[in-house]
């Protein structure tokens, strides 16, 4: 006897008849149409007002059968994807690892990768990347390294043969790609989810918004928050808050891959998507004992960009200007499509160009200006002076997320300003604003939030990774 009390998923083939049904309906509804059409016309053939009849008919017709197509396509393409995820995980794998990366070629997953595809051979392990766009893809094959196409129109047999066996795959954001197949195809692989920084805010299952939020988004969201084999983090103190927001076996406490490039001279592998124009200006500037200023902000939940143009970024930079400092800006990937609205609106901000990776320009900073932005924890590794600007911060916790502020109170990196000519002023000072207490509190902080300190993250996670093939491969 049976005791679920779960209905059975409906099968492939009751959503075959399912879609077949959808289409005969919208070609029904369109005879009826027609046959309409065609008995108004029969009234007065000659009537102009019966031939805009049709004609507006005919698009609305017209407009039915495209929606209707991709009502058909979306649900065929949600079946395949579950069909895909059920063989991924029947598949047998392979000592493969892909790197999945985010919407720009950066953070822990790019950092992680050009580490480990120089140790995979030595190990027996195939190392691919998969980008998320075109662009990453041209770069990625340039450089010679095995890469799956960024749409799923390009992928061969080969390519579904390496997603399929893959032992592991590594993440560092939710994996919501823009070709479906991809975390489907990749569903039975060992999922490793390395997240992109130390937050300050609600994220994952805590970031259910403020209201108005629920629909088909954050479904997806809140669905790629787990379950995953391994999430990797920087504090073994930490892993109870982790655990509040996404679901995995195991925490491994190994430390940021990105965090490595502020250990060392960049390389030319390092130097891979960085915006080389700002690089070099903030390099040129630093050698010439001139302060380079980086402003890095989050993005916005609620009036993303517009929030910015209140900011005062034309203020700041030609008081920067004005002193001989470098002021230049990182908007977050998040935002970035806007970046032609705010090019035009601030042509003497230096802003680093979209979809970069900021952080081999780091260590040639003077001082990190940001929000609440996972960087200003990152950046206490370098030991430099930080200033907190929250020019928005009552619409950012009522309208975009909510904030952990605890995390730091009583221990701030820096000097909390609000509005533009407070920041100004702090950062016309010598000091920026800095005292003992900021200096001891970055070093606090430092040790609380990162328990390794020494440009080995991606060495550690590459042995985790080994231990996940291992299991991957022996089931």
């Amino acid at each position: 006897m049976n005791d679920s009390c779960l209905a059975a998923p409906p099968s492939a083939r009751d959503e075959t008849v399912t879609l077949d049904q959808l289409a005969a309906c919208i070609d029904d509804a369109a005879q009826a149409v027609d046959r309409l059409v065609d008995a108004v016309l029969a009234q007065d053939s000659a009537g102009h007002a019966a031939q805009q009849a049709q004609a507006e008919l005919q698009r609305e017709v017209a407009q039915l059968r495209h929606r209707t197509e991709e009502i058909a396509t979306a649900l065929a393409t949600d079946r395949a994807c579950r069909d895909f995820a059920h063989a991924s995980r029947l598949h047998p794998k392979s000592p493969i690892v892909v790197y999945a990366s985010t919407f720009y070629l950066g953070d822990n997953v790019k950092y992680a990768w050009l580490d480990h595809r120089q140790r995979a051979a030595t190990d027996g392990v195939e190392v691919w990347f998969l980008p998320q766009t075109p662009d990453q893809e041209r770069q990625i094959a340039a450089a010679g390294f095995p890469v799956l196409p960024a749409h799923a129109s390009h992928w061969s047999d080969s390519h579904i043969r390496v997603a399929l066996s893959a032992a592991v795959v590594v993440t560092s954001d939710h994996f919501l790609h823009p070709n479906p197949y991809a975390p489907a195809l990749l569903a039975g692989a060992r999922h490793v989810q390395l997240w992109h920084g130390v937050s300050i805010k609600e994220i994952g299952l805590g970031n259910l918004g403020h209201g108005g939020n629920l629909g088909p988004q954050l479904a997806r969201v809140l669905a790629t928050c787990g379950p995953f084999a391994c999430l990797t983090g920087t504090s073994a103190s930490a892993e109870s808050e982790w655990r509040r927001w996404f679901r995995f076996e195991r925490y491994a406490c190994v430390g940021y891959p990105r965090n490595d490039v502020l250990y060392r001279e960049p390389t030319d592998d390092d130097l891979l998507n960085v915006d080389l124009a700002a690089y070099e200006c903030a390099r040129r500037a630093r050698e010439a004992g001139r302060r380079v200023l980086l402003y890095a902000p989050t993005f916005r939940d609620a009036r993303p960009g517009v929030w910015l143009q209140d900011a005062g970024l034309d203020r700041l930079a030609d008081s920067a200007a004005s002193r001989g400092d470098v002021l230049i800006v990182n908007v977050h990937p998040v935002e970035q499509p806007l970046m032609p609205m705010l090019l035009e609106k601030f042509p003497r901000v230096l802003f680093v160009a979209p979809g970069s990776d900021v952080y081999p320009l780091l260590p040639f900073t003077s001082a990190l200006v940001t929000d609440y932005s996972s960087m200003m924890f990152d950046y206490l590794h370098l030991g430099k002076p930080v200033v907190l600007y929250r020019p928005d911060d009552e619409a950012y916790r009522t309208q975009s997320r909510t904030l952990m502020d605890a995390k730091i109170e009583g221990c701030e990196p820096g000097p909390l300003v609000f509005d533009p000519q407070s920041l100004d002023a702090v950062l016309a000072r010598r000091d920026l604003g800095q005292d003992t207490q900021h200096a001891q509190a970055r070093g606090t902080l430092l040790e609380r939030l990162f328990d390794h300190r020494d440009g080995r993250s991606a060495e550690r996670l590459w042995s985790l990774l080994l231990d996940e093939v291992r299991h991957a491969c022996s089931h």
